[in-house]
Formats: C-alpha cells, structure tokens, sequence
C-alpha cells in the first residue's frame, strides 16, 4: 500500500556514505600515489588529514549502524 513505509532498516543514506567513503578513499591512495611518483607534487597535510578523518567519519556511522542493526 501506499501508505506503508519502506522495508528495510530505514537507513536510506547507507549506500550514499558507503559510495562517499570509497570515493574519497581513492583519492587519498591517488594522492599519495602521485606524491611518491612526482617529486615537484607534496601532498598538504591539512588536505590529507581533513579527507582521512572524513573517511574515518564516515566509516564509523557505518560501523556503529551495523553494530546497533545487530542488537535489535
């Protein structure tokens, strides 16, 4: 029915922060794959920290989603 909400665990955000955290985990390997093969590039530190702990972020909502997921 129309009226019934959607099955599932009603975490519609899921696949958005899962996609997300790859993404940007491959743009930290890209990063510190081209300051390695490049000696004119030096990746910034700021940058680098910033995208880790946003990774980081968003690997522990997901963790803690799979943890509470387990305990129902």
């Amino acid at each position: 029915m129309a009226d019934e909400p959607p099955r599932g665990d009603g975490d519609k955000y899921r696949a958005a922060r899962i996609g997300t955290a790859v993404a940007l985990t491959a743009v930290i390997v890209f990063l510190l794959i081209l300051d390695g093969v490049s000696p004119d590039y030096d990746v910034n530190q700021v940058t680098l920290t910033a995208l880790l702990s946003t990774v980081l972020t968003l690997y522990g909502i997901e963790v803690t989603a799979f943890i509470s997921r387990l305990r129902k």
